[in-house]
């Protein structure tokens, strides 16, 4: 694989970029199960030609939610952000510097003149809205569905206009009902000349809006935009033809399904966007479902790229090159990936076994016009076919066990010798919330072959999404079980049994006081479990959570009563989307563990560890260099300076990546800082040598007002 730690792709969006100042316009992906930034340098020749996942410059973006689009909107060769942000759009400036930086360009949010005053322009979390010049003049107008309606509203840009340049984002709705069509309440049937002279015909009663994806594009190949939609619960899109112009647009018809030769059918609620990939002129089609609902997407072959579009017969069609862009490089498992490390075939070489939510089936809509997507979970096996200092991870199955026959979802696994013949059983929770136990019967040595299972295994429940993890608790030689559940909290069954015929016995449900449901986020945790032991023999605990943040616990004990220590309630940092499951293993036996983390997106990030005192992971140290900075916690005024000389980039956001400061510094030497007065909590200063882009020094600065 090419890139297989890159964390999957469910609901992805796309926008290009410079993201290493080579003058290469690079790939921005943007997955919306998980607000996920994936950057992807470009390399279009080299020992490494195409597309290289580069995480190291998520730094440079802000946060991002439900969708976005990479736009220049004043035109000064720098690409900003338009993106979501309740109450409408929200704008990022890019300054322009060595490396992308985002400052607001909006506040609260985007405005437009609607009638006699400004106010926000609309678009709801549940529409792509379209973003082009439509009128030439150079700056970007907008088009979105009225929020109560299905009329499209534009908003035209004012800047040129009124200031000669497209530096200003002023917006006034000029029109009430451009294409002069509306979208039927209940399908994504459309009605033409529905509003004519800005009316309802008469007889029919104002439609609603649900949600819809924008393309503008020229089908017909007459200069004009056709638009083609993609709406809520229909896998296909809507390619209407513009019988007017961009501005006066008049939609009159219907193109057959399209594109002509593989017609987008894509699970759920399709966005297609027009990139230029490989930087040639040439635009190609990208289509993925665009649903917010982590329910109604593929998650699996959900990222279409056409390509080799031509227009022969009056309309532009293209020919699909791939179901799985980029999809095919990673591990990707569909909804959902829930790793752990074991020696499944005792050669005492660390291997992965992966779960899933499931794997796309089927979807229907039912006899009350609702979607309803079916998907069957199952594990991945990855035998280690390298050698104790070298991992190296082969797939050796993709449906372990035969799994996915069970047609079950959210399949966890747990592996332990439960009957003493030297070889791994497999106890597996699921959605439901019980335990199913199946017996390996292939003996020590082999790839395991399990019975059919024992189901409602030791009657244990929980309140639903199982994930049980097997650790001795008490230091009684025998291991334990610790179940994460829907809840956000751990229980903890002491096993009173053998090592040969196990029981386990309930002791608490709220093990450790330990919940990691965040109410900002929702009333549900799925708490995954994963313990492992320091250096020193200390057992430890970090939990992955429906956030996605990961906490870490020390100070755990048996005591069923006793709150374990929350020393990290956001362990490193480390943000890789949302329900979250870390494994825990030293791969290269090099004496400082690696971490695998699975994501809602089916796929797996791997962080490799390092000695104590160097960068934290993901991140790079060189010799001595420091970040050094006073006070902390301070009041906003911060004394920084870097102990080896250099022309460096500081930059200060936010733990959620809001650029916050931005400065060019000189080393050595102390530089003085003033953080915005409107701003106190934890702050991530960063600093890069502009000559070594991989130098990195990061501090926690504490700010309190």
């Amino acid at each position: 694989m090419r890139d297989p730690w890159a964390g999957g792709l469910n609901n992805v969006q796309f926008g290009k970029i410079d993201l290493n100042n080579d003058g290469v316009k690079d790939l921005l992906i943007f997955d919306r199960h998980g607000d996920r930034l994936l950057p992807f340098v470009y390399s279009p020749a080299g020992i490494s030609p195409g597309f290289n996942y580069a995480p190291e410059f998520r730094r440079y973006f802000p946060q991002i939610k439900h969708w976005f689009q990479v736009l220049d909107y004043n035109n000064d060769g720098f690409p900003d952000i338009f993106t979501y942000t309740p109450g409408g759009i929200m704008v990022y400036r890019n300054k322009g510097e060595v490396f992308p930086a985002f400052e607001k360009a909006v506040n609260p949010y985007l405005t437009s003149l609607q009638g006699s005053i400004y106010t926000n322009l609309l678009v709801t979390y549940v529409d792509y809205p379209a973003i082009e010049d439509l009128d030439g003049d150079g700056d970007l107008d907008i088009l979105t569905f009225w929020g109560l309606g299905s009329f499209i509203e534009y908003h035209q840009n004012k800047s040129v206009e009124l200031y000669g340049n497209a530096d200003s984002l002023v917006y006034e709705k000029t029109d009430n009902c451009w294409g002069r069509f509306a979208e039927d309440d209940e399908s994504n049937i459309v009605m033409f000349d529905t509003c004519a002279n800005f009316k309802y015909q008469q007889g029919q009663s104002p439609p609603k809006h649900t949600g819809s994806t924008f393309l503008l594009t020229d089908i017909t190949g007459n200069g004009v935009f056709d638009l083609v939609l993609g709406d809520v619960d229909y896998s296909n899109v809507v390619a209407l033809r513009n019988n007017g112009n961009n501005v006066a647009a008049e939609m009159v018809e219907q193109f057959p399904p399209w594109p002509v030769n593989e017609p987008v059918n894509l699970w759920s609620f399709p966005l297609v966007q027009k990139i230029d990939l490989y930087n040639d002129g040439t635009e190609q089609l990208l289509v993925s479902p665009f649903d917010p609902s982590l329910t109604k997407s593929r998650g699996s072959e959900s990222v279409w790229l056409y390509g080799d579009c031509k227009n022969s017969s009056g309309i532009t069609d293209c020919g699909i090159l791939t179901r799985s862009f980029l999809q095919d490089g990673m591990i990707d498992l569909g909804l959902g990936a829930y790793p752990v490390f074991a020696d499944v075939n005792g050669d005492q070489l660390t291997d992965l076994v992966i779960g899933n939510y499931g794997l796309y089936d089927t979807c229907i809509v039912n006899v009350n016009g609702q979607l309803k997507c079916d998907y069957s979970g199952r594990l991945h096996l990855y035998i280690n076919n390298g050698s104790l200092v070298e991992p190296s991870f082969l797939l050796a199955d993709d449906d372990f066990g035969h799994l996915s026959q069970l047609a079950l979802r959210g399949l966890y696994p747990a592996l332990n010798d439960l009957d003493g013949d030297g070889d791994l059983d497999l106890l597996l929770g699921n959605k439901e919330g019980d335990l199913l136990m199946f017996t390996n019967i292939a003996g020590p040595g082999n790839i395991p072959e399990f019975e059919n299972p024992v189901e409602g295994y030791q009657n244990i429940q929980v309140e639903g999404f199982s994930t049980p993890a097997f650790v001795d608790v008490n230091s009684d030689g025998k291991n334990d079980l610790v179940i994460g559940s829907l809840d956000g909290r751990l229980s903890y069954y002491q096993n009173t049994g053998t090592l040969q015929q196990p029981v386990f016995t309930f002791r608490s449900d709220y093990f450790g006081h330990v919940n990691v449901t965040d109410e900002l986020v929702s009333y549900t945790g799925y708490s995954v479990p994963c313990f492992f032991k320091t250096n020193t023999g200390e057992l430890r605990l970090l939990a992955g959570s429906e956030s996605g943040l990961l906490k870490y616990y020390r100070g755990i004990t048996d005591e069923p009563n006793s709150a374990f220590v929350l020393a990290d309630p956001d362990f490193m940092y480390i943000h890789e989307g949302i329900r979250t499951a870390p494994a825990w293993a030293d791969l290269n036996n090099d004496g400082f563990p690696e971490l695998a983390l699975g994501n809602y997106s089916g796929g797996i990030t791997l962080f490799k560890g390092t000695p104590p005192g160097t960068a934290a992971i993901g991140q790079t140290s060189y010799d001595s260099a420091k970040l050094l900075i006073r006070p902390n916690p301070g009041n906003g005024q911060l004394n920084i300076a870097i102990n080896r000389a250099g022309e460096w980039q500081i930059n200060l956001c936010t733990i959620d990546g809001l650029l916050l400061n931005t400065i060019p510094v000189a080393s050595p030497g102390e530089l003085q800082i003033t953080i915005n007065k409107s701003y106190s909590g934890i702050v991530i200063a960063e600093a890069r040598n502009k000559k070594l882009p991989w130098l990195v020094l990061r501090e926690k600065v504490v700010v309190i007002r």
